[in-house]
């Protein structure tokens, strides 16, 4: 096969070659014959030029040289008239042969002319059908190239390889149209290039670059320098080696301009009507192809993007477990894989307190925003997006104005940013980036759209399931708050359990209570959470009104916070908290009364909210409430014990009363007889035969029956009633000291140290200076019968000018009241003595008591006992 080619190749080359000398070879044999002819005489020869000139010049060619060969041989024969030129060796022996030779040099040089026809035709036929095979097979592997790709990113440039050699182009591009067929990309050529252009369609672009990829027949150029336009063109003028003719091959399926075909030629050409056709035909097997892989391409990344968009909502359902990060990341590592060309992706996620975007998430490069970890809302292609709520594509950040240069270079030529929003809220942006310009598509930006929708969702599935898992935990924390609200009933208590428990659920940095001063108008405060509490409420930290936060919200009655407390002209900073930056206040209030004032303090990086003032309100109403309470049980309690005072009071004021009938009863029964025995003891006085001795004793016996009445006159006295006049104003300190005249001996003897500490300011006050005497004495022998040998009795006078009273404090020593009998001391008949009768105290208790006074019992802590007395200054002699 291979020999037949080549003779055939080789009989090729000849012929064309003699074709193309042909009328030199023939013009040669004719001369050739006719110079000859005189030698030989014989019109046969004649027949050499009329078949070469039926071989080179086909059938009419060999029949016209016939006829003229012979009307030259019958002007040959006339010339040689007399001569029998058939007489020749060589010529037909007969002369009625003549015209039988001419006949057949005439059959000779058509039937060769014919056989040569023949030939051509056969050759035609078989160059076709090699035409044809060839096409077809350049046409079969453009389509496989197109199908099966080695390199599915080669795909192109083996297509319009192929086409290129299918119809001997110089050189060939391929033309794709964009989907939203704004654009032209040359995405493969046979020239070798490091990258091609983008070429604009439409008011931007060449219209003769339009009219080529717009053309939906086969458009051929035999002159490309008579089109100015595509002259001047990118494609032409930058890339393209000169071109002198252009085929331009649309492919369109479904009446969808898919690209265009370029095939370039350096040298003119005319196109014929069976390569325009083979051109149309390739064309749309080329766009069938085409299609089918696109159509094949578009379902493989549909699965994609299902399959993807499965797995986000896979994990948008286990957002608690996955944590929203993770979620964020597999957004835009699907939005990376799933939209051709994009090499970076990232998602900002909106801080609406601060006004700033920061990335979530993000896939292809270490650091999105060159070094700057926040950005603006408003600075940018993303925090313009925030604000307009409008996606964003720009296709050439080189030419794009929107696109704000920086001093380093984007790594980057398109970029693509949508919102992402839930409703009306503002949650940040997604952005997916290209080197290449014009890389994104109507299609595109649809799905980052909806990779944002799912962003979106993640965000929402977060920030509910953050604010339902804060909700439970405010609730416990309050919850806790409430019971130990419930069960403490002391203020102070009260109020320090809350600041204490708000720190500690809510992870404030510091929390305040303050309570209002009656007297000065200031805010003291009375718990405060910490150590820091601690130091200020030793300090005796206060506010004074319409000072500070705290006191511009007692004067409101109304909560306030602020993020930013250098911005509050009133805020007063405490040199115990330095770092504060957010604060807030909130009023405890029932009714319209201010109960207090609960002060909360942060600093940064955390900050309050509104939904602190909620929280901190809840709290301060429940703090109200207990507050409520706690005073009500207080007053209770007060009332209580107040109650339990009187109905004591009464009752030892009915026992005094019986006491004092029965002594007055005694006193008088005594009375009688005790005269008639003094009347008696004076008689025998008289007498003088008594002995010395006798003497003696008598006047023992005088002396302390005297003694006795006028004891029994006290007694008698002492539940005597009582008028105005009686009290006369006298000095206390003058009485005590009068007492202690009375039992100096007594004390030394005892060798018990007596320190008085008298009160100069004191002023004389009405009183029954008797009784009060007496209730004196019964104090101070008292301590000194508590008291063994050695010991200290002291006695301390004060002046209460804001009670309007004096305090008679006597303190000793001694061993001190036992317990049990310190509730019930002053009731009559209790003592611990041997000899005692239980009424000493029982007598001074009642003796105070019309003197509108007071008096306790109490052990000092030291040891011994502490009573003291409380005198009105002006009592009036009031009963």
């Amino acid at each position: 096969m291979s020999s037949r080619v080549d003779s055939s190749f080789a009989s090729s080359r000849f012929v064309k070659i003699t074709d193309r000398y042909s009328a030199w070879i023939v013009a040669a044999l004719t001369i050739l014959y006719l110079a000859s002819f005189p030698l030989h005489r014989a019109p046969i020869f004649a027949v050499v030029p009329v078949v070469a000139a039926g071989w080179f010049y086909r059938a009419w060619g060999g029949l016209i040289a016939s006829i003229a060969a012979i009307i030259i041989d019958l002007f040959l024969a006339s010339n040689y008239q007399g001569e029998n030129i058939w007489e020749h060796p060589l010529a037909y022996e007969a002369e009625h042969f003549f015209l039988v030779g001419h006949l057949f040099v005439l059959l000779a040089g058509w039937s060769l002319g014919k056989l040569r026809e023949m030939d051509d035709n056969r050759a035609k036929a078989e160059g076709e059908l090699y035409s044809r095979e060839r096409y077809l097979t350049l046409l079969k592997l453009a389509v496989s190239d197109i199908l099966n790709p080695k390199d599915p990113d080669d795909r192109y440039f083996y297509l319009i390889t192929r086409l290129a050699n299918l119809f001997v182009a110089d050189y060939g591009y391929f033309l794709r149209l964009d989907s939203d067929q704004q654009r032209a990309a040359v995405v493969a050529s046979t020239l070798p290039a490091e990258k091609f252009p983008i070429l604009p369609l439409g008011p931007d672009g060449s219209p003769a670059i339009e009219k080529i990829v717009y053309s939906e027949h086969i458009l051929t150029i035999n002159d490309v320098s008579s089109l100015q336009d595509c002259t001047n063109s990118t494609l032409f003028g930058e890339i393209a080696s000169p071109v002198q003719s252009i085929c331009c091959i649309p492919i369109i399926a479904k009446g969808r301009t898919l690209g265009t075909a370029l095939l370039a030629y350096t040298s003119p050409r005319s196109f014929t009507s069976t390569e325009i056709n083979q051109a149309k035909e390739a064309g749309d097997q080329i766009a069938l192809a085409i299609w089918n892989t696109r159509q094949e391409a578009e379902l493989q990344r549909n699965l994609r993007e299902a399959n993807a968009l499965s797995e986000i909502a896979l994990a948008l359902s286990e957002t608690e477990r996955i944590g929203l990060s993770n979620v964020l990341q597999l957004i835009v590592t699907s939005a990376q894989e799933l939209i051709p060309n994009v090499e970076q992706a990232v998602i900002h996620l909106l801080d609406e307190k601060e006004q700033t975007l920061t990335y979530g998430a993000v896939v292809g490069f270490d650091d999105p925003d060159g070094g700057k970890k926040k950005m603006r809302v408003g600075e940018g292609i993303a925090g313009q997006v925030v604000i307009s709520g409008e996606t964003i594509n720009i296709t050439d950040v080189k030419t794009d104005p929107r696109f704000l240069k920086l001093d380093k270079d984007p790594i980057y030529r398109s970029l693509m940013v949508t919102p992402v929003h839930s409703g009306e809220q503002k949650l940040g942006t997604i952005s997916v980036s290209s080197n290449l310009p014009f890389a994104f598509s109507s299609g595109d930006i649809k799905l980052l759209s909806q990779l944002g929708t799912q962003a979106a969702i993640a965000i929402e599935n977060a920030n509910l399931l953050e604010s339902t898992q804060q909700a439970l935990k405010e609730s416990n924390a309050l919850y806790r708050i409430n019971q130990g609200l419930v069960t403490s009933l002391e203020p102070s208590e009260l109020m320090q359990d809350t600041v204490e428990l708000l720190q500690k659920n809510f992870g404030y940095h510091y929390v305040q209570i303050y309570v209002a001063d009656p007297e000065s108008g200031d805010f003291v405060m009375r718990a405060g959470s910490g150590k820091i509490g601690a130091q200020l409420k030793a300090r005796g930290h206060r506010i004074a009104a319409g000072e500070g936060i705290v006191g511009y919200t007692a004067e409101t009655g109304a909560a306030f916070f602020t993020n930013n407390v250098d911005d509050v002209v009133s805020f007063s900073r405490n040199p115990f908290l330095p770092d504060t930056k957010s604060e807030l206040a909130v009023p405890v209030k029932s009714g319209g009364n201010i109960l207090g004032l609960l002060d909360i303090q942060q600093i940064p990086p955390k900050y309050l909210s509104h939904r602190d003032i909620q929280l901190v309100s809840a709290v301060a109403d429940q703090l109200s409430v207990a507050l409520q309470k706690a005073n009500l049980y207080e007053t209770l309690q007060a009332s209580l014990q107040q109650e339990k005072a009187i109905r004591n009071q009464l009752m030892q004021n009915e026992r005094l009363a019986v006491m004092g009938r029965l002594l007055a009863t005694v006193s008088h029964e005594l009375n009688n007889p005790l005269q008639a025995i003094q009347n008696a003891l004076f008689l025998l006085k008289e007498e003088t035969d008594f002995s010395p001795q006798a003497q003696q004793d008598l006047e023992i016996v005088l002396a302390e029956s005297e003694r006795m009445a006028n004891m029994i006159e006290r007694l008698r006295a002492t539940y005597r009633p009582i008028q105005a006049e009686d009290f006369i104003p006298t000095d206390v300190n003058k009485i005590i000291e009068d007492v202690y005249a009375l039992i100096s001996t007594h004390l030394r003897h005892n060798q018990i140290v007596f320190e008085f500490c008298p009160d100069p300011e004191i002023p004389a006050i009405p009183l029954l200076a008797d009784q009060i005497r007496q209730v004196v004495l019964n104090l101070l022998m008292n301590a000194v019968e508590s008291m063994t040998i050695g010991g200290k009795l002291t006695v301390v006078t004060t002046l209460l000018p804001a009670s309007d009273e004096i305090l008679i404090a006597i303190s000793d020593t001694g061993r001190g009241i036992p317990p049990d009998l310190l509730p019930n001391i002053f009731e009559a008949f209790v003592t611990n003595k041997e000899r005692g009768t239980g009424l000493g105290l029982t007598i001074s208790y009642d003796i105070v008591m019309k003197h509108h006074g007071r008096v306790t019992a109490e052990n000092n802590p030291d040891g011994g006992a502490l009573f003291k007395v409380w005198l009105p200054i002006n009592n009036g002699g009031k009963q």
